[in-house]
């Protein structure tokens, strides 16, 4: 009998834990639904289903096609006018105190000439290639070196003081072809003796010069203006040259001329234009 006994006190424990179950599950229900003040009692509100974040949400492919009322046209851009731009120069060199006097503007001022280049083919008035306007000066040089020479008239009715020159300025191109920016070189010429250009004139010289066959101005190629790298075919360049800072020339009164010189065989044709001569205003007064 103690198996029987035995079986009926493990049926007991089976009922008892069964019970102590039921009794934990139903004071849980009964915390989870406490009655209101009113005598009612709330619903528990099960709990909601877990999304991914927008973070990782994926993202849709743009159509391409954006909307009308939030797409706006593309500016066209605009060229600025030959005449704004020279009014612009105009203003920007009047706050510097300097002012342009014109020696080539679509026409050589009858205060300069070209008479005086050597080994080259000049056309003052050639169209073919033009920065401004309608005629540029067109430059050949023949067999070996040319030089474009300008000079001033003895009959200029304007002298340059070389106090009162800040600097020489033009724009140079080499049409179709290519420049190389160490094939030209450009240079001041001056005098001591009158203000306008004369031949073999020998009123400046160079302390310590031992040789009559080397220039007395500087030579200055367009490597060494600012110049760093070739001039492409089509373009202009401007090609400035601050009198000051030609610090291996000599002492002189008067401005008189000034030259470009290329070889042939490495400058074929070149073109210049909007030549002038930069003058500080504060010195215009003096004699």
């Amino acid at each position: 009998m103690p198996s029987v006994t035995n079986q009926i006190f493990r049926s007991a424990l089976t009922i008892a834990r069964r019970s102590a179950v039921g009794i934990m599950l139903a004071v849980v229900i009964g915390a989870c639904a406490q009655p209101r003040p009113d005598g009612s009692t709330a619903a528990v509100s099960p709990l909601p289903t877990p999304t991914l974040s927008a973070l990782f949400s994926p993202i849709s492919a743009p159509t391409g096609q954006p909307s009308r009322a939030t797409s706006a046209p593309i500016p066209v851009p605009t060229r600025v006018s030959e005449d704004a731009r020279d009014q612009s120069d105009t203003a920007v060199l009047a706050e510097q105190g300097i002012v342009a006097y014109p020696v080539f503007n679509d026409t050589l001022s009858p205060d300069w000439s070209l008479q005086h280049s050597s080994q080259i083919s000049v056309d003052p008035r050639s169209s073919d290639f033009v920065a401004r306007g309608s005629y540029a000066i067109q430059a050949r040089p023949e067999i070996g070196t040319g030089t474009l020479y300008f000079t001033l008239n003895t009959n200029s009715d304007r002298i340059f003081r070389r106090e009162q020159v800040a600097a020489l300025r033009f724009r140079l191109s080499g049409g179709r072809d290519a420049i190389d920016h160490e094939a030209m070189a450009v240079t001041i010429v001056g005098s001591n003796a009158q203000p306008y250009w004369r031949a073999n004139d020998r009123s400046v010289q160079l302390d310590g010069r031992v040789t009559d066959d080397a220039p007395v101005f500087s030579e200055t190629r367009l490597v060494f203006l600012g110049i760093n790298n070739d001039i492409p075919a089509g373009e202009w360049v401007d090609v400035e040259v601050w009198l000051d800072e030609l610090l291996f020339d000599p002492d002189y009164a008067y401005v008189t001329g000034f030259y470009l010189k290329a070889d042939s065989e490495e400058v074929p044709t070149y073109f210049i234009d909007d030549v002038s001569l930069l003058v500080r205003t504060d010195r215009l007064a003096q004699p």
